[in-house]
């Protein structure tokens, strides 16, 4: 069989909503790709540390992650790069001022580092932990991954985001995070010298829609949201309906 190198969004994608649980189905039709040759990657908005923990879970060793700024390989991870210091620091001087609370990651592991307590109040209880820490100078970061804060959908056109990529993780917090997927991917077929025609892409949110319209083949989830199904190749049924295994099965992948 002709080797295909398939990416797969995580999140209502590969699992049911935000559980990384995959269904029955999923989880067979992941091991007959493999079974059948086909190279298996993840391509999530997840940190690396974040999205090994997913992957080893599922026995994927090659992933892209932190949205496309990070290329595990193999198990070893090969590119990492942050968000832009300088930038996210005149963002958090904005927050600062605007007397909005917020949580940064620094390094490359599941923890969130905050000056002001009151983030607490709104911080994911199934993210990462967060420790306060009073005396913690955002000034003197040298590499950044994630900004969190809080921000209700309605208040989103009152903050000067500066250009930098959102996504938003529940109604009350907003994430800074890279939003290029597609940046990844391209560069994990290049490293692995695979042609465009034979790379296929799943996916079901907003921060999918970059991976879709790159001259790879795409799959959107019958759960997907519009904007996605719209530059889709094809749609299949919703996460928990079979839709990985329907569709790797109609085009004969496994």
């Amino acid at each position: 069989m002709h080797k295909k190198y398939f990416f797969f969004d995580v999140d209502g994608t590969l699992a049911s909503g935000l559980t990384t649980i995959m269904p029955e189905s999923a989880k067979r039709c992941v091991a007959r790709l493999r079974e059948n040759g086909h190279f298996t990657a993840l391509a999530t908005g997840r940190l690396q540390a974040s999205a090994a923990v997913v992957a080893e879970r599922y026995g994927f060793t090659h992933f892209v992650a932190d949205g496309g700024y990070s290329l595990t390989l193999d198990g070893k991870v090969i590119e990492m790069e942050g968000l832009p210091v300088a930038d996210c620091i005149s963002f958090i001087d904005r927050l600062e001022a605007a007397g909005i609370p917020w949580a940064v990651t620094t390094g490359n592991e599941r923890l969130c580092i905050t000056p002001d307590a009151r983030y607490l109040d709104v911080a994911p209880d199934n993210y990462f932990p967060v420790r306060v820490d009073p005396s913690f100078d955002y000034h003197r970061m040298d590499r950044l991954y994630k900004v969190n804060f809080a921000c209700a959908p309605e208040d989103e056109n009152k903050i000067d985001f500066g250009g930098l990529p959102t996504v938003r993780y529940n109604h009350d917090v907003l994430f800074i995070e890279p939003t290029e997927k597609q940046r990844g991917i391209r560069r994990m077929l290049d490293i692995l010298g695979a042609a465009d025609e034979d790379a296929i892409v799943f996916g079901d949110g907003t921060n999918d829609v970059c991976m879709f319209g790159q001259g790879w083949f795409s799959v959107a989830m019958g759960n997907a949201c519009d904007a996605l199904k719209a530059r889709a190749d094809y749609i299949t049924d919703a996460v928990d309906q079979d839709g990985l295994w329907n569709a790797c099965k109609h085009f004969g992948w496994i």
